[in-house]
């Protein structure tokens, strides 16, 4: 077991996949992006990295020696294929959550496990029997006697899964793209619809790998394991390292696409606002919770209430100031609200409160009892600025200098 284990092929594969797993639950947990689309890509890259981790351990004696895990993670075989589907759509369209008939996608793979329920039901010695039949006759790992389907409409089913997703995830980028290239200057769209068709090429070519691999398993002696093994990994390997090279397209699309006529019939038409005052409360925008995206009009209004609030009514200035906070205020679901910020200002949450800290912050220096040295802390925590650490990293981030240097050079 150990000697095969360190088979130089699956070592490499297993680690890759442990690596992909790590990426992932970053991106579920603790990226300053929260939003539907990360999620979902953080669903494939899980899927993805677990169907390596199976292909590898199924190279070797593992699951003869455990064999309460064989077809423990057949569900991510059915799911990858779906997530990838539906995250780039949702960066395309700009969703916020799932849609009724999404469910569908995944009834194959929910049909599938059931069907697997009497194996897993059985004792360690009764499925160690029937695991010898199958590594000793590698074609019934495409049959399938441990489930209770026909032999074979396991495999044909799960091929019918990532064929339909592959082929509407192409239909999608092909109706997109004349719409993210009408606007050239947006460079932000095009570099991240530019990654959808770079993401959805490495998905088409694992796909074309499975369908000539059942084939071959079926009608040939042939078998593609190590070529289906290696596009994975490289799979997993291109999505990390294309994350550390773009952090940006974790941001999604730079404005809203949709056109308002296509949401008119979802939601009602926003509600007019007077413009803000110095004493004006925050303006209540009405957007429903399990609102799937926001239409041009919507997302102008989001913009205008919340540019008002945060100049008109200065909450940054609150040490410890959270999107909780900022969505309470103003009436907006949080993740939509982070959705929003991250794609209309290309930032997340607390770069976009920096921002509006540091224009306080500058706004004060130019008052004339503001100049001496000894107040620029004081100046920062007027600002909201919690730390001097923070204070000292946002004004350099905007202005290039620290902020002695930058009233120094004011006064010069």
């Amino acid at each position: 077991m150990i000697n095969e284990v360190i088979n130089w092929p699956f070592t490499i594969v297993f680690f890759v996949a442990l690596l992909g797993l790590l990426v992932s639950v970053m991106l579920a947990t603790v990226n300053q992006t929260d939003i539907f689309p990360n999620r979902l890509l953080a669903a494939y890259l899980g899927c993805f990295s677990l169907l390596a981790l199976n292909y590898s351990l199924m190279s070797t004696s593992f699951f003869l020696q455990f064999p309460h895990a064989w077809k423990i993670l057949a569900w991510a075989s059915f799911c990858f294929a779906p997530f990838g589907y539906l995250y780039v759509r949702s960066v395309l369209e700009q969703n916020f959550w799932f849609r009724r008939k999404d469910l569908w996608w995944f009834l194959p793979g929910l049909i599938h496990s059931l069907c697997l329920v009497p194996f897993f039901v059985l004792s360690s010695a009764e499925k160690h029997v029937i695991l010898e039949k199958i590594f000793a006759y590698r074609k019934l790992i495409l049959i399938e006697p441990e489930s209770i389907l026909y032999d074979g409409v396991g495999v044909w089913m799960r091929v019918g899964v990532i064929a339909a997703s592959a082929f509407a995830q192409m239909r999608i980028l092909y109706k997109w793209k004349p719409i993210i290239f009408q606007n050239e200057g947006n460079h932000q769209n095009i570099s991240n619809y530019k990654w959808l068709v770079l993401f959805s090429l490495t998905k088409l070519v694992f796909c074309i790998l499975i369908v000539f691999q059942v084939f071959f398993h079926m009608v040939m002696p042939a078998d593609l394991n190590l070529l289906v093994l290696f596009t994975i990994a490289f799979t997993i390997l291109f999505i990390c390292f294309y994350l550390l090279y773009k952090p940006s397209i974790l941001y999604g699309m730079r404005g809203w696409l949709q056109q308002p006529e296509e949401t008119a019939a979802d939601a009602p038409a926003p509600k007019e606002t007077e413009p803000a005052t110095e004493s004006a409360e925050p303006t209540i925008v009405a957007i429903d919770k399990k609102k799937i995206y926001l239409s041009v009009d919507q997302g102008n209004t989001i913009r205008q209430v919340l540019e008002n609030h945060l100049l008109v009514n200065t909450p940054y200035r609150k040490t410890g100031y959270t999107i909780s906070d900022l969505s309470n205020e103003v009436s907006i679901p949080s993740y939509l609200l982070s959705a929003f910020i991250n794609q209309e200002y290309g930032k997340n949450f607390n770069e976009l409160i920096n921002e509006y800290r540091v224009d306080f912050f500058l706004d004060l220096v130019k008052q004339p009892d503001a100049n001496s040295q000894y107040k620029l802390e004081a100046l920062g925590k007027e600002a909201g600025f919690n730390t001097r650490a923070s204070f000292i990293r946002a004004v350099k981030k905007k202005t290039g200098l620290t902020p002695s240097d930058f009233v120094t050079k004011k006064d010069n």
